[in-house]
């Protein structure tokens, strides 16, 4: 990740700040990414051969092939220190016997408010190790627990490892990874992060006043409504 890009992330994900998916109040333990309304769009890397879609309450993701077209990256915005992420996991169900996705945390290492690097955890093939990405700055790189081979990248530890080399490291924004150059066909079920479950949905728009009446007002997510009245009054402006 380059400075250059950094900051415009930094843009973005301030701009976000409003519509942040961070952890529920203390003793829940569901939330819900809607996609793609809760889609960081600065920060997604679903290419030409790759694709996803919300599936029941979870989200298929699926490459043709094993070029490096074939990649599902996407993310999701929150600010929670990196003490406080516990240790995030996917859920997926892998229908192709391919690839499986890995999970993703963009971190803002310095706490000066601009993402750093990546970090990427596949237990499948690293355990609890989690690899820092090529593109990080570089006192992330001199920084990382470890330098010995072994592991996705030359920088890399486990979280309790990181957390203890970058006290006040916080996660800007969580998501999962797919490739490149990886074929893969399965359902992400959810993502544990913070000790939240988060499954997904589809953004749900109303079309007319009518839709506002028996409750129908609070299903919208685009806009959120605060009461009937709102509702039909927001379709009675627009005309």
């Amino acid at each position: 990740m380059s400075l250059r890009h950094a900051r415009r992330l930094t843009a973005v994900l301030a701009g976000l700040t409003a519509a942040l998916v961070t952890a529920p109040a203390l003793g829940a333990t569901s939330g819900t990414i809607t996609v793609p309304d809760d889609v960081v769009r600065s920060l997604s890397d679903t290419r030409a051969t790759g694709s996803y879609q919300v599936v029941g309450t979870g989200l298929q993701i699926r490459t043709t092939g094993s070029t490096s077209t074939d990649k599902v990256a996407e993310y999701v915005a929150t600010a929670t220190p990196l003490a406080a992420a516990g240790e995030p996991t996917l859920d997926f169900t892998n229908t192709s016997g391919g690839g499986v996705p890995g999970a993703q945390l963009v971190v803002d290492f310095d706490l000066d408010g601009t993402p750093d690097g990546i970090l990427i955890g596949e237990p499948g093939v690293y355990g609890n190790d989690w690899w820092l990405n090529n593109g990080a700055e570089q006192f992330v790189k001199d920084g990382a627990p470890s330098h010995a081979p072994g592991s996705g990248s030359a920088n890399h530890g486990t979280l309790d490892q990181w957390r203890a080399a970058f006290p006040d490291a916080q996660v800007a924004a969580f998501g999962f990874s797919l490739g490149s150059g990886v074929k893969g066909d399965g359902v992400l079920d959810a993502i544990r992060f913070a000790d939240t479950r988060y499954t997904f949905a589809n953004a749900v728009v109303l079309r007319s006043a009518q839709e506002c009446k028996d409750g129908g007002w609070a299903t919208s997510t685009k806009p959120v409504f605060r009461n009937q009245g709102d509702c039909v009054s927001s379709f009675a402006s627009a005309r």
